[in-house]
Formats: C-alpha cells, structure tokens, sequence
C-alpha cells in the first residue's frame, strides 16, 4: 500500500489534469478520438489509487475561488484584485454574473471532482466485496460533499442531479438535492461499515494526519459531514446523531479534521489563501468589523488576522486587517475540523432547546480561545452561537450560509450606498439548455 509521504508526491503529479479533464469530457457525453496516446492515461485503464488520488486533487480545484465568494458574499472579507473588479463589484451589490468565473469555475470543477467518483463506483464493480465497499464509500461520501458545496452557491435554485450532460433535464430542488445529499452519505457510511480494516488504496495527509484515513476513520469524517447536512435542515435529532458516530472530541484539539493539502511542485496547487500579510499590498483583507466585533481577549480573532501598519483602501472600500488563516503557500486548509463538530453541537442543542448542553459545548470553544464561560438564555442562545461560529470558522466558508439559513442577511454591513447583500447565485449559463 501506499504510504501517505509517497502519496502527497503522487497528488503534484501534472498528469493527473489530464486525468481531470478526462473525466470532464466523458461526463458531458464528449466523444473519444480513435488514437490512444500511450503517454496519457484514459479512465478505463486508470488504477482505483489514482482516480481517489485525482478526487483528492480535483477537491481542491478552484477552492480558493469559493472560499474568497462565499466569504465576500459573508461580509467577512474582501477582495482587492486590480485585475478584476467583479470581487469588490457584482459580489457586493449584484447581479453575479451567470458566465463568470467566480461561479461557473468552482461550479464545474464540483462536478468534475463528481464524475471522478463515478468512475470509481464503476471500477468498484470489479473489485472483490470489501475492498469494492471501500470504494464505494469513499466515491459517495465525496460526491454528496461536492453537491453540498454547489448547493450552498445556489440555495434555493437548486442544482444539478443528472451527471449525463443533457441541459434539458430540470435542476433538483433544493429539497431534492438535501435528499440525495442524505442517501449518499447514508449509503456510504453503510459502505465504510462493510469496508474492512483497510482501503485498497491510500489518502493524502489530509485524512490521515487526524487518522480519517481508514474506512473507520473516514466513516466519522462522512458523520462530520452528515452532522453538517442535518444542522442546515433544522434536523437536530439526526445531527446529533451523526455527531455521535464522528471524530467530535471535546477534550481533543480544535484543529483535529480533514483537510485539503496543497504544495509548490510540478503539477502540483499552492494554498490559494495563503499571502504574506506584511507584503507592499495584500489581496485578501477581512472586514473591518471582524475587529470591531470581536470580544477583547478572543484569540480568534489575534490568530486569524494582522493588523497592518496602515489601512488599504481599494475600490471605496477599506480595510488594515490581512488574513492570516494559512501560515504558508504549503500549509492544508481545513475541509471539517472538531471545532466546528463541537459548535454544530451546540447549535443542535439549541434547536432542540437543551440550553445545558450548549452552553457547555460553546463554553469548550470559548476556553480553547482564551474567553471565559457564558450563560446561554432563550434569548442569547442563538446570537451567541453565531458570534462563535463567525470567529471559530472566519473564511472557512460558512458565516454567509449560516447568516442566510436563519434570515439574517439583512444583519450583515453594507459599506457603500449602491451594495446590497446577496442571498444566492444564479443559475449558471452553461447549465441552461438552448433557448432557455
């Protein structure tokens, strides 16, 4: 088998774009020429280890895209790009457009990183039970993953089930698509379960760092995102119980997850949120109120940011915070971490109106940030919670979905008299049938 030091050098291998693109190509029904290049694999005679190494490798495509959307959308950060000026534009006061590459680049590489994993569901058809549920269970868990990030662009638009290409079939609701979401999850954590010690292949550094690199361990990182899933519904019960069977640990660390990972070689992705944050001029600034917000003492706050000697305004908007989320170009960025396990806790309990156990919970998070504890009342509860959430998960990508499921967009600033807050993403142009 493969080891995990191997493995993190095989996801920079430049042909694995090919692979990508590949399956890209076949997933829009695109015909093969009759010639084979020896020189560069298909799918059919790809091996199982390097399509889970090219999901791996297309998770992360365009990440640093939807991080920087979401984000801006959130009022956490902005983006200072002269060489665009979308970012500090349509993301701010509207309409996004829906053939631009803030939302069709990570919409399509989601899609890809989904085609991927049906190959594998197919090549699970020839492996023997056990490893063939690994397979499965991988492929599934990352496929409902990757339709929760599309789904959380577009909301209640809905998004796309059929994978065969053809525009004139209808997007799922958004009902539709929570439903598949569940049954894939379900399906996979069902696989993982009849899966075996091992996989028949390896996982990056991401997974195995915290040991969610075994169909057991990556059966609680499939709960973790469960856990996620059923708290966006209202469905507290479930997301308790999926937390149950996750690596949520309130006496591990905060940082205990899974994560993409990134490097500088050939072929290989650099941390797209990563920049120097005492550089001449830095790109991704938080918003100010990151700051005016935050709770004096909170080291989520001292962590996540650097004040920089003078503020930088850009486009009428300004800024003197640079992120400091990503250390280096090579550091991994976080997909689900235990911090955030813990708090999807609390906000279960919350809805369930177990005000105890989420005091407790929060009280855990506000420990490992320096802060002392609070009591939590029918009437805080909810608004304390989202304070922790906004600054334990800053530019993780979930203060504006988070905003948005309990209608409080309209709470988020507004910083010049033409923006407004933007509640979801259109549908994008090219899943529109002609005429359409």
């Amino acid at each position: 088998m493969m080891k995990t030091n191997q493995l993190n050098g095989f996801l920079r291998r430049p042909w694995l774009g090919l692979l990508l693109f590949g399956s890209l190509l076949f997933a829009m029904g695109c015909e093969t020429l009759d010639i084979p290049n020896p020189n560069a694999p298909t799918v059919e005679q790809a091996t199982v280890q390097s399509l889970v190494t090219g999901v791996e490798a297309g998770m992360r495509l365009e990440i640093g895209i939807y991080l920087r959307v979401v984000g801006i959308l959130g009022r956490e950060v902005y983006y200072f790009e002269p060489a665009d000026p979308r970012y500090t534009g349509e993301l701010l006061f509207g309409t996004v457009d829906p053939g631009g590459f803030l939302l069709n680049r990570p919409w399509s590489a989601r899609y890809r990183t989904i085609a991927t994993c049906n190959f594998i569901l197919d090549k699970a058809e020839t492996m023997d039970a056990q490893e063939a549920a690994g397979a499965r269970g991988f492929a599934k868990t990352i496929m409902a993953y990757q339709l929760l990030l599309n789904l959380n662009y577009l909301d209640e638009n809905g998004i796309r089930l059929n994978f065969d290409g053809d525009l004139s079939k209808p997007f799922a609701s958004k009902q539709e698509v929570f439903a598949k979401i569940e049954s894939l999850l379900d399906e996979g954590f069902a696989d993982l379960g009849n899966a075996g010690a091992e996989f028949a292949f390896s996982l990056s550094e991401g997974f195995s760092k915290w040991n969610l690199h075994t169909p057991a361990g990556f059966a609680k990182f499939n709960r973790a995102i469960r856990a996620r899933v059923a708290v966006y519904q209202g469905k507290y019960n479930d997301a308790l119980q999926a937390l149950n069977a996750s690596f949520l640990d309130r006496n591990g660390p905060m940082d205990m997850g899974a994560y993409y990972v990134f490097g500088t070689g050939l072929g290989d992705q650099p941390n797209p949120i990563f920049e120097n944050p005492d550089a001449p001029f830095v790109k991704l600034m938080a918003h100010p109120t990151f700051e005016t917000d935050a709770e004096a003492g909170d080291q989520r706050f001292s962590t996540k940011v650097k004040k920089r000697p003078e503020p930088t305004t850009f486009d009428n908007l300004t800024s003197q915070l640079g992120v400091t989320l990503s250390k280096s170009s090579t550091d991994p960025f976080p997909i689900i971490r235990n911090e955030e396990l813990i708090l999807l806790a609390a906000e279960a309990n919350i809805g369930l109106g177990n005000l105890a156990e989420a005091q407790n919970d929060i009280n855990i998070v506000r420990a490992a940030a320096g802060l002392g504890p609070v009591t939590l009342t029918a009437d805080n509860a909810l608004t304390q919670l989202l304070y922790e959430k906004r600054y334990s998960l800053f530019g993780e990508g979930h203060r504006w979905i988070d905003m948005r499921r309990y209608g409080k967009l309209n709470e988020l600033p507004v910083d010049r008299p033409t923006d407004k807050v933007i509640d979801r993403l259109p549908i994008p142009e090219t899943e529109r049938s002609e005429g359409k």
